[in-house]
């Protein structure tokens, strides 16, 4: 009875160390072995100026848009999705720039008027949005509605 016991408590303390650890993480505790963010941010709503560059995304766009971080090396590979966006990424570092990245990419953002979908092969440069692809539709009543998907690759805490 006494041995019963023993491993009962034994078995105890061996569980407080990791329920103790548990209660103190965070989700960016396991950012540690990738070191960049890849930040995608989605919206049924305009990213850029019809004349704008890709990389000009509207405030607008950047305060209403929904926003899903993924942890990524620089040289990495994945896939990350929501109940809106599913998007599959290939990233590699371009010899010599430190800071910028060949970016493959296919992705699927649903809407309340259908699918939008892109894929291609970019230079993203760390720190800087770019507009992956989006839609336009007419509505009725002769206005538009968008949809569109922008990354970015960023450090841990947004830069």
């Amino acid at each position: 009875m006494q041995r019963i016991a023993s491993q009962i408590t034994l078995l105890f303390l061996s569980l407080i160390p990791s329920i103790a650890l548990a209660e103190n993480s965070a989700p960016e505790d396991y950012l540690a072995n990738k070191p960049l963010v890849l930040e995608v941010r989605y919206c049924e709503c305009l990213a850029t100026k019809t004349d704008g560059a890709p990389s000009d995304l509207l405030p607008s766009f950047l305060r209403e848009s929904s926003l899903l971080k993924v942890s990524v090396s620089s040289k990495d590979n994945g896939f990350a999705s929501s109940s809106e966006l599913a998007i599959g990424y290939e990233l590699k570092p371009v010899a010599g720039s430190p800071d910028q990245f060949q970016f493959n990419y296919a992705g699927n953002h649903t809407t309340s008027n259908g699918n939008s979908a892109g894929n291609g092969e970019l230079l993203l440069v760390q720190g800087q949005w770019v507009n992956l692809f989006g839609s336009q539709h007419e509505t009725q009543t002769g206005g538009s509605q968008h949809s569109n998907v922008a990354v970015r690759l960023a450090k841990p805490g947004g830069s």
